[in-house]
């Protein structure tokens, strides 16, 4: 069986070029191998790519160079520099935001298992964007037949359309599952995070169907709430992960996350109508939040209740330097902040209705409906 996508690994060093190779072989990619980054770039002008792997050493073998000149014969491949400190590669703190994304993944010799499983991701989304290809192919097709075939029968029109509407269901469904991808690679950025965008999401969609949300916004606020902190792939791992509060010049860089996540959107198409929960939700009612200032109903409804979401999720959970507040505890900072940072009638929903008991176990005796929550993921 002839192996669907293919791999490049460049690495100075043969034990670990092999051993790389060989990870990612396993995957079911065909690998191909380079000691240089002129070999790399070589074999890549005559195959392009599907995934590029290369290792990076300060002074001594450019990876981040061969990445970036990769993407004249490979645009759409998934980018990886492989380093083993942090301090490494630090030049992709600093790349304008309109070049090609490259993932920095810190692993030395023994974890690098983690190239694995974040190699693994990205074949599921080169999968997804494959079948979501074929499937608007079929259905152009499908389209086309339609339109020449006006004088069929009524009951093969009907024939067809349930083939479209099905086919239309599986494209739906794979967008999400690319979607969810994304959110997921987010996630594995930062760890301490972990099932946070599925959380916001849960808590975003009770919140805007209890506050008599527009039925036909649910999934797109859905995708919104999952990807509102998509922004923070482009944020430097050393103020992403800090363990404590982060000083006022790293806080000014995490605060360009919304307009991070904004410029990433806007190059993807089927991202486009997540935008505003993207970019606003850390506007503040009284005009005092990030990027744009806004006040009050000018912050768009999906991001409103995203900022509600966010925070609660942020207080309810615990993070490396604080511990989560009680159900209680987090509502009253709400109540408290209403009027200021968050939409006083949203606010109301969220507080009375109890709707922060969503992942509590510790309040199971609330009446609150799980049946109605599961429903809402």
């Amino acid at each position: 069986m002839t192996r669907r996508f293919r791999a490049l690994v460049a690495h100075p060093q043969v034990e670990a070029l092999g051993e790389l190779a060989e990870l990612i072989g396993g995957l079911g990619l065909q690998v191909e191998t380079a000691r240089s980054t002129v070999e790399a770039l070589n074999k890549l002008r005559q195959n392009p790519a599907h995934v590029v792997v290369a290792y990076h050493l300060s002074n001594n073998f450019d990876g981040v160079a061969l990445l970036e000149s990769s993407i004249l014969s490979s645009p759409e491949a998934l980018r990886i520099a492989l380093v083993s400190a942090p301090d490494e590669a630090v030049e992709l703190d600093y790349r304008p935001p309109h070049a090609g994304i490259i993932i920095r993944l810190v692993a030395k010799p023994s974890e690098r298992s983690r190239l694995v499983a974040l190699v693994g991701e990205g074949v599921k989304m080169l999968t997804l964007v494959d079948e979501q290809r074929e499937l608007v192919r079929k259905l152009s097709l499908d389209q086309s037949k339609l339109q020449r075939r006006e004088t069929l029968l009524d009951v093969v029109v009907k024939e067809r359309t349930k083939e479209l509407e099905e086919s239309y269901e599986k494209l739906k469904s794979a967008n999400r599952q690319a979607l969810f991808g994304l959110a997921e690679a987010i996630e594995a950025k930062d760890p301490y995070t972990k099932g946070h965008c599925g959380r916001v999401a849960a808590y975003s969609l009770v919140l805007a169907k209890e506050a008599g949300y527009p039925t036909e916004g649910l999934e797109t606020l859905e995708f919104g709430a999952f990807l509102h902190d998509i922004g923070k792939i482009g944020i430097k791992d050393a103020v992403l992960l800090k363990p404590g509060p982060l000083d006022d010049t790293e806080w000014i860089h995490m605060r360009e996350h919304p307009v991070k996540g904004f410029d990433i959107a806007s190059k993807i198409e089927m991202l486009h109508p997540i935008m505003p929960a993207v970019r606003n939700h850390h506007e503040r009612w009284d005009g005092s939040g990030y990027p744009d200032k806004m006040i009050a109903h000018d912050i768009p409804l999906s991001a409103r209740i995203v900022a509600i979401a966010d925070a609660y999720d942020a207080m309810s959970t615990d993070r490396p330097y604080k511990k989560a507040l009680a159900l209680e505890e987090c509502e009253a900072i709400l109540k408290k902040t209403a009027g200021k940072m968050y939409d006083p009638e949203l606010i109301d929903v969220f507080v009375n209705r109890k709707l922060g008991a969503l992942y509590r176990e510790d309040y199971d005796d609330l009446p609150y409906d799980d049946g109605h929550a599961a429903s809402s993921t």
